[in-house]
């Protein structure tokens, strides 16, 4: 991707039929394995004024969900979600050099780590990037975080936020673990803690009952709600 092709053309609202015909072909490219065609499908959305805001929310956020569910109905296999969600990253990480030049720094900052059983990142890599785009600073620390780790980073970095993601109930455990070690260290210097994932969608009083502040059921509904509590 060229510096004149990930500018693309001015940005511009596009409407849901344009954005349906985008998911469709970027879930045919990820469900084909096809990283080539999924780039070309970014790529091509970008020239023609598609919002980076709306390339993660309305294009690799729901096109997720469908491969998902496509594996939930067991019409793929656990390889072919793997695959789609490895390619989905990779697409992600080709524009994070645009991230810099939408989001202007505010200052707020949000640690983002999975339990530590936990492999699943990429909705919270998505959460950091929406936040980035609106002038958050995060630090994603990814996959299978340890809890000390995660507890001493906090300590040291003093974010606003930190948010966990499992996507099993098997890690709710570890969940619950990470923010009783938090609470428990930290005290009243406790950060705002936001739990996320899969395990979360059907049970949002979940949250609660593992000690949490609160959850959220994608990437926009916790930005939303996070530039909410921190104007």
């Amino acid at each position: 991707m060229t510096s004149s092709t990930a500018a693309g053309a001015e940005p511009r609202e596009h409407t849901e039929e344009a954005l349906a015909g985008l998911r469709g072909r970027y879930l045919a490219a990820v469900l084909a394995g096809d990283r080539r065609a999924a780039f070309g499908v970014v790529d091509q959305a970008l020239a023609e004024g598609v919002h980076l805001r709306q390339l993660y929310l309305d294009v690799f956020q729901p096109v997720l969900r469908d491969v998902g569910r496509l594996w939930e109905a067991n019409r793929i296999s656990v390889a072919d979600e793997h695959l789609a969600t490895a390619i989905t990253e990779a697409a992600m990480a080709r524009l994070y050099e645009l991230l810099f030049a939408v989001g202007d720094g505010a200052g707020r900052l949000l640690i983002a780590a999975c339990a530590d059983s936990e492999r699943h990142e990429v909705g919270l890599r998505m959460l950091c990037d929406v936040l980035e785009m609106e002038g958050w600073d995060t630090v994603f620390l990814g996959a299978t975080v340890p809890i000390p780790e995660l507890v001493e980073m906090v300590r040291t970095r003093r974010p606003e936020v930190v948010a966990l993601s499992a996507s099993i109930t098997p890690h709710l455990a570890r969940v619950q673990a990470a923010v009783e070690a938090l609470r428990g260290e930290l005290g009243e210097a406790t950060p705002l803690i936001a739990v996320g994932g899969r395990a979360f969608h059907d049970d949002p009083a979940l949250a609660e009952r593992l000690g949490a502040d609160f959850t959220a059921s994608d990437a926009l509904e916790a930005a939303r709600s996070l530039n909410e509590r921190f104007p």
